[in-house]
């Protein structure tokens, strides 16, 4: 049996536990406000609701783009999101596999260590993050081994790796950006010393020529395409003031200069838990720079890139940083011998970063700790269960006029776009210039709500929640929506 046949069974199986977790995060309203927003978004996309310079110009490209195609090539109410997202850990699960065997390790010690890797706490946060997160993941597992490669050869086609992976985590998620920012000083270090004492400059310009390539064409489609991508970036802001909070309540108030050096000190933290295997590995080895080195460079990339999020302010909270704990035991563990020879040493040392990868959620990310607290002890978020709710009862109904911009659960919740009468549309637009309503269906939250706080349509009709329009009545209503039908 082959190692890309053998990998077959056990990324089908990481798909369909990962999409049983996906479904379970989405039913429980725990999926993170900017995952729904871009899921919502790229959902309308492959529906055809979206215009052609909003597609082109989105951000965070890559899984904004591959969840549409999912979304326009699948039947309808096909959940493209959860479906890429899984896909995306089978691929990473499936990678992982390939390079533990490669390394020596018999199918069923890769296979353990791929699937204990593969649901590692930090990578179960992703799954529930969707698409962008896992496409985080596998990009820095592409940067990590990239590093090693670089180290190890130095040629043209391994700079050209680091260089692409550099793009890929730029365009994969606002923190990857970060991360492809503050990989840059960081870099030199990742090159065999004979090549950075003879041509240092020539070998940067190199590394992050196709990244700075890539930003400037992307900046340019904005230009072209004015207003078309940000709107799927604003989310980062709030998830960043949201995340600030949950930190307060864990360490206290603190200065934004101060936070960030916080941040880095919890990534930091998060990363020694969730991967002591690569601790004790490098310092069995830490004679051999070849194997030191990258994942030194690699771990002060991820340390400085928390940093680079929270004191810039616009690329969102750096807890999905903590995604580098796995990938970087995962590529320690196909690259450094000593695992392997010592896997009585180094098993309980896996088994220790799980566990040490739940605690760390706990430092890095308390608002999903709080959430799913209240989901064990409580209803879960109730508002978005509402709105998931609504649009379960749109199925079926078309002409719905609703503010899915505020509110982009309703787009999860119903499965699909087509029939929705978003914000970008002529119809939403005129109801709200003429400040009258004539469509076949209008649906409206609670205006003492946090969604109803924000909706548009609730602010063009204040009175329509509470008692309705001439010619309207209610077919549906829970705690914090109403579907009017005419």
């Amino acid at each position: 049996m082959t190692r890309l046949s053998a990998a077959v069974p056990l990324a089908a199986f990481a798909f369909v536990l990962a999409l049983m977790l996906v479904a379970l995060a989405v039913r429980n309203g725990i999926v993170p406000d900017d995952s729904v927003r871009l899921w919502a978004g790229a959902t309308s996309a492959g529906d055809g609701e979206i215009s052609i310079g909003r597609i082109v110009a989105a951000y965070p490209t890559l899984p904004f783009v591959a969840t549409a195609l999912v979304a326009l090539f699948s039947f309808d109410g096909t959940p493209a999101p959860a479906l890429l997202a899984a896909g995306l850990l089978a691929l990473v699960a499936g990678l992982w596999f390939r390079s533990f065997r490669a390394a020596g390790f018999s199918l069923v010690t890769a296979a353990i260590i791929a699937l204990i890797l593969a649901f590692h706490p930090a990578l179960l946060r992703a799954i529930v993050g969707g698409p962008a997160d896992l496409c985080l993941v596998l990009f820095l597992y592409l940067f990590a081994n990239a590093l090693y490669e670089l180290r190890v050869r130095g040629t043209a086609s391994e700079v050209m790796a680091v260089g692409l992976a550099l793009v890929g985590l730029a365009f994969s998620h606002p923190i990857g950006a970060a991360i492809a920012f503050a990989a840059v000083p960081f870099l030199i270090f990742a090159v065999q010393p004979t090549l950075a004492a003879s041509s240092a400059l020539n070998v940067m310009v190199a590394l992050v020529f196709p990244a700075v390539f890539a930003v400037c064409a992307f900046y340019y489609l904005a230009w072209v395409f004015p207003g078309a991508g940000w709107s799927f970036f604003a989310a980062p802001a709030e998830s960043l003031a949201a995340w600030r909070a949950g930190v307060a309540a864990v360490i206290g108030d603190a200065p934004p200069g101060l936070l960030a050096l916080d941040a880095s000190l919890a990534i930091a933290i998060a990363l020694a838990l969730g991967a002591p295997l690569v601790i004790v590995a490098l310092s069995l080895a830490f004679r051999r720079r070849p194997l030191v080195t990258p994942a030194l460079v690699f771990t002060a990339t991820l340390i400085t890139a928390a940093a680079v999020a929270v004191a810039s302010g616009m690329v969102g909270e750096p807890s999905v940083i903590a995604v580098g704990a796995p990938v970087l035991t995962a590529v320690v563990v196909a690259r450094v011998s000593l695992v392997r020879e010592r896997l009585t040493l180094f098993f309980p040392l896996l088994a220790a970063g799980w566990l040490g990868g739940a605690a760390s959620i706990v430092i890095v990310d308390p608002l999903t700790v709080t959430q799913l607290n209240v989901l064990l002890h409580g209803d879960g978020n109730r508002e978005r269960l509402d709105a998931l709710a609504v649009g379960g009862v749109m199925v079926g109904r078309d002409g719905i006029l609703a503010d899915t911009d505020n509110s982009p659960a309703i787009v999860l919740g119903r499965g699909r776009a087509h029939g929705l009468l978003e914000p970008a549309g002529e119809a939403f637009a005129l109801a709200l210039l003429f400040g009258r309503l004539d469509t076949p269906f209008v649906a409206v939250p609670d205006p003492q709500s946090n969604a109803g706080a924000n909706d548009r349509i609730d602010k063009a009709f204040p009175a329509l929640y509470r008692h309705g329009a001439p010619g309207y009545r209610v077919i549906y209503q829970n705690t914090t929506w109403r579907l009017f039908a005419k």
